[in-house]
């Protein structure tokens, strides 16, 4: 027992003053100012939410319309259906959903949304240049050219139209027709596409390309599965040209390029070896070569 007996637990402590809390001057023009801070600061971040969903449907739209184009079998003669089918539905993303991003976005600083539709826009741009491509898979004589749109194409297409509600008014006596027909024109805007986003989906292209390659395989369509692995070839070349080490994002994605184009390059190889029983016997991706390959850039 302690010595004291219960004077051990008492608390001889001297008890601070209980200050009341300072009353906020409402008037105040600082109190004032971070109130408007603080608006802003809310209206931000409702923007950005906003922008994220429209990014989710436009992602999860994408990833059905590759899987769509995944679906042309040249057994089952139904490319031409499938393409049109792609072509709508990636039309109506751009009429609808790339719209009310483009909206939200008006008069603002897109970079500081960046990433709030950077995956959205990502997928989309894997999407329509995998539909582009398949357009012109069979692309022969010199008129025809197997290519994809570059940026600034998917940027011309992605330009809008303010829908005016208000009914058109007849001028009057004393008014200026030209003012009132400046007034009433339809303001123009545009869903911004930029240049790294675009580089960072086409990269993204060539897993699609590898999958088409395996794909052709198993139908028996040898020839398009060496057609596929030679623009595979011109992708990884072109990107591994760039000077990107210190983009991280970038790197990444040419890394797994490596891999695509590797297991496509295995592909063919079984191709020329076995010849028809390529597609009997199935491709292995086990040889894997080393880190320190030199592909002739460096």
């Amino acid at each position: 027992m302690p010595k004291n007996g219960g004077a051990g637990h008492r608390n001889n402590a001297p008890r601070k003053r209980q200050i009341p809390a300072a009353q906020l001057d409402e008037e105040s023009p600082i109190v004032q100012q971070f109130r408007i801070y603080s608006n802003e600061l809310t209206m931000k971040h409702d923007r950005h939410e906003r922008i994220v969903k429209l990014s989710r449907d436009i992602t999860i739209e994408s990833k059905r319309i590759i899987f769509l184009l995944h679906s042309i079998d040249s057994r089952k003669q139904n490319k031409e259906k499938v393409l049109e089918e792609a072509r709508q539905r990636l039309n109506k993303l751009i009429a609808v959903n790339f719209r009310a991003v483009a909206l939200e976005l008006r008069d603002q600083d897109v970079y500081q949304f960046r990433s709030s539709y950077s995956p959205g826009l990502q997928e989309f741009i894997e999407a329509y240049t995998y539909m582009e491509y398949l357009c012109h898979e069979d692309a022969e004589g010199e008129n025809e050219t197997k290519s994809v749109s570059d940026w600034q194409a998917i940027q011309a297409v992605m330009q809008y139209v303010e829908e005016s509600s208000q009914p058109k008014e007849e001028p009057t006596e004393g008014e200026d027709v030209q003012a009132i027909a400046q007034a009433e024109s339809p303001k123009k805007f545009q869903f911004f596409v930029d240049p790294t986003e675009y580089i960072l989906g086409l990269s993204d292209l060539t897993g699609e390309l590898m999958r088409r390659c395996i794909n052709s395989l198993g139908s028996g369509d040898t020839d398009t599965c060496l057609d596929t692995c030679k623009a595979l070839q011109h992708f990884y070349s072109g990107y591994i040209s760039l000077n990107c080490q210190r983009a991280r994002e970038l790197w990444r994605k040419i890394t797994t390029m490596k891999q695509s184009v590797l297991k496509a390059e295995n592909v063919c190889y079984n191709v020329k070896v076995r010849g028809g029983e390529a597609a009997k016997w199935g491709a292995t991706f086990d040889q894997k070569p080393a880190d320190e390959v030199d592909e002739g850039f460096y």
